[in-house]
């Protein structure tokens, strides 16, 4: 059968893509020296792939926010790129990104609909279309002002598309599926005398009663009053007596057929409770219809009792205003609600796990995941991740207060490490041919090396030639000298049966890579210009800085 996939041009040219090593610069960590949280600076192609190594399958949710390709979405990348570059580099990223996901895991994509189709069908192809979850559509503009003056159909929202990595082992947290709703008008009765025997029971409008209350002689005086005020008291009254408020529904389906003797009685009595035989509470009938009590649409919301209702794939409630004092930092038409961020990262993980963002932007998704304690990697490119990124993630530490700080009572603490990609291990000299990179210091050497020889780096204080290992029970070891046969038979006397090692060394004698079974030597740089592509300067979208005031970002979003 033939498989249909999206095309381009450029698809299917692999690229091998160099796994740098990450260089800690402890100047701007911040915060907790024990904190695991990384805010990585660098090209995200070879972030992603530095991460790769030590993260495959450890992260839980992953959110990014690429640019639009629209030409006017983004003013801090180059958001006009030909699709099919657009479509190659989303590819390889979204490529290693599943593979940091746990298989429980679960990934978002936020864009608007001038790329969303096409990754819709780039991710059926990288995840699965079974691991397809659901495209939330998500409310960012409103449609007044003189952008709903344009040619055309107004474009009110953007387009998030959420994948699991594993359907069938991904869990979403239901109780993050609920979300706070007002008053709902339509239970508008209330039974006033719940303590005598049922059939005695009458009821009367919510709106008389709390009128009542308020010392008016009917609920038209009290609107008139104060309409406001007498609205916030109808909805108080009703929660605090969500056991006795109420609406009517109809009954259809196959409940009408098992009821229909009962309804039918009913409504031949409407000023009378009939109950029908063997149900419990809820299945009580005034005038034909069942009684709902308002207790039904309650929910426990950070442990409060309050009306709600599950959340659909349509967002309309997250607020845009204010965006712009968010975190402290402005971002033009990139930085995202941390409500937003906030819901994500509650339907798809829980406190301690890792989320991940790629294109970080204004730091958002890295500093809800701080606020709602989870452990975060944010990747982002250029100087905003100094100005934006490293700036609005100290105010998260020292407690700033805006965004979901009230809602998750945020009063600061925690850290972040910050990091920089490694430069290329290999480039050329004069004559153009391959070396190693002299910026490279010793430790940084064994390091890359390792990592490209699929090592894990970890020196061994007590053996000197245990600079790394592996599975079943692998080592390698890396020097810059002369590798001696004498010195091969002296680390192969401390080399269990059980045991494997790699060396790798600049020069050595003559047959002395076949001395050992379990010791296999390696010249470099040699053995390693074959496995990756070295010298890449960036695979990312290009930065550029913006100079947009405040103003002029809120006039984007309002």
């Amino acid at each position: 059968m033939q498989r249909l996939e999206l095309t381009w041009i450029g698809k299917g040219k692999e690229l091998q893509v160099e796994p740098r090593i990450l260089l800690n610069d402890s100047s701007k960590n911040y915060g907790d020296s024990t904190s695991e949280n990384m805010l990585i600076h660098g090209d995200n192609l070879l972030a992603l792939k530095a991460l790769e190594q030590d993260f495959a399958g450890k992260v839980k949710c992953i959110f990014i926010d690429p640019p639009f390709n629209t030409g006017a979405a983004f003013e801090h990348y180059d958001d006009n790129l030909e699709h099919s570059i657009w479509l190659d580099l989303m590819y390889r990223r979204l490529k290693i990104m599943r593979t940091l996901l746990m298989d429980d895991g679960a990934i978002y994509i936020n864009l608007d609909d001038s790329e969303a189709a096409y990754a819709k069908v780039l991710m059926d192809e990288i995840f699965g279309r079974s691991n397809y979850l659901n495209e939330i559509i998500v409310a960012t503009n409103k449609s007044f002002g003189f952008k709903s003056t344009s040619d055309g159909i107004f474009k009110q929202a953007n387009h998030v598309l959420f994948y699991a990595k594993n359907k069938f082992a991904f869990q979403i947290n239901v109780d993050a599926m609920f979300i706070e709703k007002e008053y709902d008008e339509q239970y508008k009765w209330v039974f006033e005398n719940c303590d005598d025997i049922e059939e005695r029971w009458t009821w009367r409008s919510i709106k008389e009663i709390v009128a009542e209350k308020l010392g008016f002689s009917s609920a038209r005086e009290a609107a008139k009053k104060d309409a406001k005020s007498f609205a916030e008291q109808i909805s108080v009254f009703a929660l605090e007596n969500a056991d006795r408020v109420f609406r009517t529904a109809s009954v259809t389906g196959g409940a009408l057929l098992k009821r229909k003797d009962t309804i039918t009685l009913s409504r031949k009595n409407r000023d009378k409770i009939i109950r029908h035989p063997n149900d419990d509470m809820d299945y009580m009938f005034i005038g034909g219809e069942r009684v709902i009590y308002y207790k039904e649409r309650l929910k426990e919301l950070d442990g409060v009792m309050l009306p709600a209702e599950v959340i659909t794939d349509i967002w309309s409630d997250i607020s845009i205003e204010g965006l712009a004092k968010e975190g402290g930092v402005t971002f033009p038409r990139g930085k995202k609600p941390e409500k937003l961020l906030q819901r994500c990262i509650e339907l798809s993980t829980k406190k301690g796990d890792i989320v991940l963002d790629s294109f970080l932007g204004s730091g958002t998704t890295a500093a809800v995941a701080h606020k709602m304690g989870r452990r975060y990697i944010g990747i982002e490119l250029g100087d905003h991740c100094y100005t934006h990124c490293l700036p609005r993630l100290k105010g998260v530490v020292d407690g700033e207060q805006s965004g979901i700080s009230k809602a998750v009572d945020w009063k600061g603490g925690g850290g972040f490490k910050f990091y920089e990609l490694a430069p290329t291990l290999i480039v050329k000299d004069s004559h153009g041919q391959p070396v190693l990179n002299d910026e490279f210091n010793f430790n940084m050497l064994v390091a890359a090396v390792a990592k490209l020889n699929g090592f894990i780096y970890s020196p061994n204080s007590d053996v000197f030639w245990k600079q790394g290992y592996s599975q079943d029970n692998s080592y390698i070891y890396i020097t810059t000298q002369y590798l001696t046969t004498a010195q091969l038979d002296n680390i192969a006397t401390e080399l269990s049966e059980y045991e494997k090692l790699l060396i790798c060394a600049p020069a050595f004698d003559i047959g002395i890579g076949n001395r050992y079974e379990n010791i296999d030597v390696r010249k470099i740089p040699e053995s390693l210009i074959s496995k990756f592509e070295y010298s890449v300067v960036g695979y990312d979208f290009n930065f550029e800085n913006s100079s947009k005031s405040d103003e002029e970002e809120l006039a984007d979003v309002e």
